[in-house]
């Protein structure tokens, strides 16, 4: 048991690390910009002393540009706090659809550099499970990188939720996926670490073009 804490522990610093170095490169590039646009306002204002009139049509550009990156870094920063907190309480009630889709947005920078187009389909009604939420995140996320280093020519992946209301689960889908890819789905350590920690299973589907995560009991 004392392993398997280990194992879990190790595999959610790094993925902390992944979503938090993610973010700040995000809020970096922000503040590169507003630095850039306050050098070009300096650089209008020196230009004005000596050849007025100051264009404000420039000024106007310039604001706005930075206004946009304010926007963006708080967003982020909306993100990353929410994120922060996922490891507030030991287990909690987390919605799926919603949970799948906040770590989605978390991590859609690292998504758009895959060149991956990811597509959810929302189930007939919510799916509730009491569980460790920054691990369920965790796993969330593994499972979305797997089923991106899959995918194949069409670089589309669809997430879709299980109708089995007994059995909540989460089904990532492929058109096409690399050769014997599946065969080890997950079989790290961590990854079994993770996965027991979670009472969760994996399952492929039958065309070898996807994989399930399925909870176990009835929530």
């Amino acid at each position: 048991m004392a392993n398997n804490k280990k194992g879990v522990s190790r595999s959610g610093m790094r993925f902390f690390g992944r979503m938090s170095a993610s973010a700040t490169h995000e809020i970096k590039n922000c503040l590169a910009i507003i630095n850039e646009s306050a050098g070009l306002l300096e650089d209008l204002s020196m230009m004005a002393e000596k050849k007025p009139p100051l264009s404000l049509a420039r000024v106007n550009d310039i604001s706005q540009r930075v206004t946009r990156q304010v926007k963006r870094a708080d967003l982020v920063v909306r993100k990353l706090n929410r994120f922060s907190h996922s490891v507030d309480r030991q287990t909690q009630m987390a919605d799926l659809e919603e949970t799948v889709c906040f770590v989605l947005d978390l991590a859609s920078r690292l998504i758009e550099m895959q060149g991956v187009v990811i597509k959810v389909t929302s189930p007939l009604s919510r799916i509730m499970v009491d569980t460790n939420l920054f691990y369920l995140e965790n796993m969330i996320w593994k499972a979305i990188e797997t089923a991106c280093f899959a995918v194949e020519k069409k670089k589309q992946v669809m997430i879709s939720f299980g109708t089995d209301a007994d059995v909540p689960s989460i089904w990532f889908s492929m058109d096409l996926t690399k050769d014997n890819l599946m065969d080890g789905l997950f079989g790290s350590k961590e990854d079994k670490d993770l996965i027991t920690h979670l009472n969760i299973s994996i399952e492929k589907n039958e065309t070898n073009n996807g994989f399930g995560l399925l909870w176990s009991r009835p929530i």
